[in-house]
């Protein structure tokens, strides 16, 4: 796992000494990754979510550091709101209330201590979990008066460069997820499985929005995939990391640059 190949990078092998040292450089950067423990169909692993937002974080620290930004990756919050899965066996669904709470008070402890550059890393797209997201963005901004970075990829500007399937909403345990999943580890995807599944066609913003479903099996995901995870390629799961990647540096510059703006909801936090 590319977790264990990069740990220069994480925040864990840190010691106090070495951060105090990196705090009086003023260009010191953390990602959080936001996963979720969550059944991803027959094929996929329950950690989907959180080995593709870690991943993402660690390639995001690599590049902020190659544009002189000292960047560190903290431990992923892998046990987070999912709704819409929590009828199917792996699932660990916590609450909203659970989840602002836990990302507002880690932010805060960190914060209080100077560091201000925390980035949030999603790749978990339960609307409870975004709206919690944004909860403990709002909280804590009123709490201390410091923004987190927190590029949305739900939202258009972001959705626009990810592959096709991801913008028709058919983006759960499918070639998106899945693709991804094969550039981390492909040992971790059930192969037999995975070319045996038909394509399963439901748009997951209809379901949630517009017919106010938050349960996969009544959506029509009796296997809790939707979407073609037989299409899914390594090739297009590096291309997708690293154009998360960028969008999450983009939005780390922009906040050094005095760009960033405040957050606002979209959809899926409403």
């Amino acid at each position: 796992m590319a977790i264990l190949k990069t740990l220069p990078y994480m925040y864990s092998n840190l010691n106090m000494k070495d951060l105090a040292q990196l705090k009086e450089k003023k260009n010191l950067v953390l990602v959080l990754p936001i996963g979720a423990m969550e059944s991803h169909g027959p094929h996929c692993p329950l950690g989907t979510d959180t080995f593709n937002s870690t991943e993402i974080a660690l390639r995001t620290a690599e590049k902020l550091r190659k544009k002189g930004y000292e960047a560190f990756v903290l431990p992923p919050l892998a046990y987070t709101p999912a709704q819409c899965a929590r009828n199917f066996p792996g699932t660990i669904n916590i609450s909203i209330e659970t989840q602002t709470a836990l990302i507002t008070e880690i932010c805060i402890q960190l914060i209080r201590q100077g560091i201000t550059n925390i980035c949030l890393c999603n790749n978990h797209g339960d609307p409870a979990n975004i709206k919690a997201i944004y909860n403990a963005c709002e909280s804590i901004f009123e709490k201390v008066g410091v923004r987190l970075i927190y590029p949305d990829k739900t939202r258009k500007k972001y959705a626009v460069r990810l592959p096709d399937s991801y913008q028709k909403a058919e983006c759960h345990g499918d070639s998106y997820e899945v693709s991804m999943v094969m550039a981390i580890d492909h040992s971790l995807i059930n192969e037999e499985r995975r070319k045996a599944l038909p394509p399963v066609h439901v748009n997951l913003v209809e379901k949630m929005f517009t017919e106010k479903l938050d349960d996969f099996k009544l959506m029509g995901m009796p296997d809790s995939y939707n979407g073609d995870p037989a299409a899914a390629t390594a090739e297009e799961g590096e291309q997708t990391l690293d154009t998360i990647a960028d969008i999450m540096v983009e939005s780390v510059e922009e906040r050094f640059q005095g760009k960033d703006q405040e957050l606002r909801r979209g959809l899926f936090a409403r």
